[in-house]
């Protein structure tokens, strides 16, 4: 495949030669046997590819000298991008292996954002050397937004008048790089393809050797994502930095060993400064994700927010559960209020109307919006979470000493709703506990039953 800029980018497949003429035999449907002679028959074969694959960009065909083929070095296929000049711009792998259209279409924005040219590669920035070695560091492009591509290159230079002999793993370059903004945030590379190595050609051995005044050079693709697991970043400046250490308990747990002496010590590239920013958020989803059913389908921050996005006033509204849950099936869940809800059933947990404070007696409000159902316990007066068992977490109130914002109907005279005489029941004892027979909001059935008989 080649490609060009001209006013406007242009495809091209150039029909090198056939990939199995030996699979033309007597029979098949283009009266061709084996390597066609002449460039009529390799017309012919190149129209009735372009009919099976229904190819719709256009082609043209190498001659019969192989010229195309010979000056790329296109067999058995290569993808080649020049720019507006005509010089080549991107030289894919051979294929099948190398063949990949990401960096094809890397280099064609390049293009498109600066005028049909690619624009100047970053200088690497080089470290102090270390016994004779020196190592470089650069990053393309050098403003980035946090989730875009970006090319890592690292040169290793042999400073010395003698060779040098590096264990270096290719694919350990984005682990051993640190990038950093001062403040504790972090950001790495995370890689999807990599070029290997290549000292004039391609090297890929973990054991290369570098002959005086030489480099080896490493290109790693991928993306430059958050670190730090957080949310949002200051975006602005990052620094990044590689770091080798090659030392002799390293060298004696490479096997086979080899036998020329190798490069040991601790190595730092340049400083390579990044520009970032952060990605334009468009919703809420942007920064809680798409796991957070909440954010993902209600998108009116008031209704379960207080003060303005962004500020230090903002905040949960505490008194925000009624808004949600009287509808039926909220994000999946079952319906807790309104009519039909449990909590409007033949007997339920709280007597009368329900207010937001009643669902905080037992639950925890402040992680419930990012889809995380917990239980509070009673007894800290809402501040720390539950840890115990189910039957712990119910004898909490209906010990007989209730907590004190927790008050039974005057009626009941508090010996209807001590349950701890069921405290040593096996069924205590288990993982369901009291909730193996009652429902923890509302039921049909008296005393909060549950039908386990089906009726």
């Amino acid at each position: 495949m080649y490609a060009s800029y001209n006013d406007q980018i242009e495809f091209l497949i150039v029909y090198i030669r056939e990939a199995h003429p030996e699979m033309l035999k007597e029979g098949n449907k283009t009266g061709i046997l084996g390597q066609p002679r002449t460039l009529d028959e390799r017309v012919i074969l190149a129209t009735e590819c372009v009919m099976k694959y229904k190819f719709t960009m256009p082609m043209v065909i190498d001659g019969m000298e192989g010229r195309v083929n010979g000056d790329y070095q296109a067999w058995p296929v290569r993808a080649t991008v020049t720019d507006i000049d005509g010089k080549v711009a991107y030289y894919g792998g051979p294929g099948p292996s190398g063949f990949s259209i990401p960096p094809v279409e890397r280099v064609l924005k390049k293009l498109i954002a600066n005028g049909g040219r690619l624009p100047p590669t970053p200088e690497p920035h080089w470290g102090q050397t270390t016994n004779g070695l020196r190592c470089g560091l650069s990053l393309e492009p050098e403003s980035l937004v946090v989730g875009e591509d970006v090319v890592v290159q690292l040169r290793f230079e042999n400073t010395t008048d003698r060779p040098l002999g590096l264990y270096y793993q290719p694919d350990d370059l984005t682990k051993n790089i640190a990038i950093e903004n001062g403040a504790g945030q972090t950001l790495r590379v995370e890689a999807f393809s990599g070029r290997g190595s290549r000292l004039g050609g391609r090297v890929g051995r973990p054991f290369q050797k570098i002959a005086p005044g030489q480099f080896i050079e490493t290109e790693i693709e991928g993306k430059v994502v958050s670190a730090s697991g957080q949310a949002a970043f200051a975006a602005g400046r990052f620094n990044a930095v590689y770091h080798l250490d090659v030392d002799e308990i390293t060298l004696a747990q490479v096997q086979p060993r080899p036998a020329q002496s190798l490069w040991t010590g601790k190595l730092s590239s340049g400083t390579f400064v990044l520009n970032v920013a952060a990605p334009p958020p468009t919703g809420c989803v942007d920064c809680h994700g798409a796991g957070d059913h909440h954010h993902k389908e209600n998108q009116k921050c008031d209704e379960c927010h207080v003060g303005d996005v962004g500020d230090s006033n903002f905040a949960v509204n505490e008194g925000s559960c009624a808004r949600c849950h009287p509808r039926e099936g909220v994000y999946g869940r079952r319906q807790i209020l309104g009519p039909g809800g449990e909590f409007d059933l033949a007997s339920r947990h709280v007597a009368g109307d329900i207010e937001d404070k009643d669902c905080l007696l037992c639950h925890d409000g402040s992680r419930h919006r990012t889809g995380v159902v917990s239980l509070i316990d009673p007894d800290s007066g809402g501040t720390k979470p539950w840890t115990g068992t189910r039957t712990g977490f119910c004898l909490t109130c209906h010990d007989g000493q209730p907590p004190a914002h927790v008050s039974f109907p005057d009626k009941a005279g508090g010996s209807g709703f001590d349950k701890m005489k069921f405290l040593d029941s096996p069924l205590a004892q288990s993982q369901e506990g009291c909730s193996f027979c009652h429902a923890p909001h509302g039921s049909p059935y008296p005393s909060l039953l549950k039908d386990l008989h089906g009726r």
